[in-house]
């Protein structure tokens, strides 16, 4: 748990790092963590080539619980569908009306803002532990790559959703493989995800795999045992500059697998 005041200096750093400023679209979140010294704040940036998104923030709510979703949450939501025409139906849809928020560990809400105000969105993900029906229906949803069945091994299941301030929206869905699960497995993986990617989670203390309804292709999202030879492996200047610029080894750096497999690195989130 950091404190309200350690989390605002980290919000604050992260900008400086990439050279960026708070807009009034972060104020609706910025309020949400002055508020919430119990939750984690991630810090986050997407680079497309020389291109870089670093107004993205995550924070991290350990459920308490409760039968519904935090009241601080809903405020979250509520404000930003006052911004934009956020369109909240695929949430209803997939949890329906019967999610048992009680098997929910983590609940995750965050922002990622772009200068293109249409391809800004928020997030909501949850974290269950032991609740198969809610994993068979995320991961069996229309959309969804069968792959991401094929990978569901580990008992922890992270699904959630993207809410794009043009109305458009998302479901995501991630299965988690551990360092001795990726070697368990090794040949399956291998057979789902190529040969790089592979080698590549050799090298991590866990993978999540990202499968999502508003694209074909899924993406690795990996912590590696050690970041800055992790990288220098993959060989990214554009990878290696914003590693610097976050000045930490604790991170998860995500990628499409499609881009690992040939070789092209110039897109990527890290997270940290």
């Amino acid at each position: 748990m950091q404190s309200a005041n350690v989390q605002i200096r980290k919000f604050r750093r992260h900008l400086t790092s990439f050279a960026s400023k708070a807009t009034p679209l972060c104020i609706p979140f910025l309020d949400l963590l002055k508020a919430s010294p119990e939750a984690h704040l991630e810090c986050t940036c997407k680079v497309c080539g020389d291109t870089v998104h670093p107004l993205r923030f995550n924070l991290w709510y350990k459920n308490s619980g409760g039968s519904g979703l935090n009241p601080k949450i809903v405020a979250f939501l509520e404000h930003y569908a006052e911004i934009a025409p956020i369109d909240r139906s695929l949430y209803h849809e997939v949890i329906g009306t019967d999610f048992l928020f009680e098997k929910v560990r983590y609940n995750v809400v965050g922002i990622d803002l772009r200068p293109d105000i249409d391809s800004s969105r928020i997030k909501l993900w949850h974290i269950v532990g032991d609740y198969p029906a809610m994993e068979t229906r995320a991961l069996g949803f229309a959309g969804i790559s069968p792959d991401a069945r094929r990978l569901k091994i580990h008992k922890g299941f992270l699904f959630g959703f993207d809410f794009v301030f043009s109305g458009a929206s998302a479901l995501k869905v991630y299965p988690v493989m551990h360092d001795y699960e990726i070697r368990e497995h090794h040949a399956m993986l291998r057979d789902i995800v190529g040969e790089k990617v592979t080698m590549l989670a050799e090298h991590c203390h866990r993978v999540s795999f990202g499968f999502s309804t508003d694209k074909a292709g899924a993406s690795a999202h990996m912590i590696p045992y050690h970041a800055s030879d992790f990288i220098s492996k993959i060989g990214s200047k554009q990878l290696s500059t914003a590693f610097s610029a976050i000045g930490s080894n604790r991170i998860i750096i995500a990628m499409d697998i499609d881009d690992i497999n040939s070789g092209e690195y110039h897109t990527f989130n890290l997270y940290y």
